[in-house]
């Protein structure tokens, strides 16, 4: 990860990550490693001491169809069994609707902390998707769209 100020009230966050896992069941039936990658940016100006607006950027390589699904982690139980069919440790049979692809995101938003202890973040989103998830297959994400638009809001209570 990098920080960067470039002003005072100006800020840069770029950040990279890398993951795998050996051995393991992908979408497409077969025991193999994996691998996913992703650059992801912030920039961020403090309008106020309490007020701050952003934006953040996000490129992910889910090359195997591993580490993005429902739900990649139940499909990492996996394994194969004695009969050679697959069995998953963490219940019945299950089958990973996950597949390899790019997905692209854009959020702009805002933290406000109107007192100490609360942080509320409206912001606004868009993601989209390429790659073999995004021309059918059991899996398609955005209810089968390769395109969304999120508004959302959350907050924060610190103790």
């Amino acid at each position: 990860m990098l920080k960067h100020n470039i002003t005072d009230k100006t800020h840069l966050v770029l950040q990279h990550d890398h993951g795998f896992a050996n051995g393991v069941i992908t979408p497409y039936g077969v025991n193999q490693n994996a691998q996913w990658y992703g650059i992801n940016s912030h920039l961020t100006y403090d309008l106020k001491d309490d007020l701050t607006i952003g934006m953040r950027a996000e490129w992910f390589d889910d090359a195997n169809g591993f580490r993005v699904g429902s739900p990649g982690r139940v499909a990492a139980a996996n394994y194969i069994n004695s009969s050679g069919g697959t069995t998953s440790y963490a219940g019945s049979t299950y089958s990973s609707t996950s597949a390899a692809a790019n997905y692209y995101q854009v959020t702009l938003g805002a933290n406000w902390k109107p007192v100490t202890w609360l942080n509320l973040r409206p912001n606004i989103r868009y993601d989209h998707v390429s790659g073999s998830a995004a021309t059918g297959g059991a899996y398609t994400p955005f209810g089968g769209r390769q395109d969304q638009v999120l508004f959302s809001t959350d907050f924060n209570v610190n103790f």
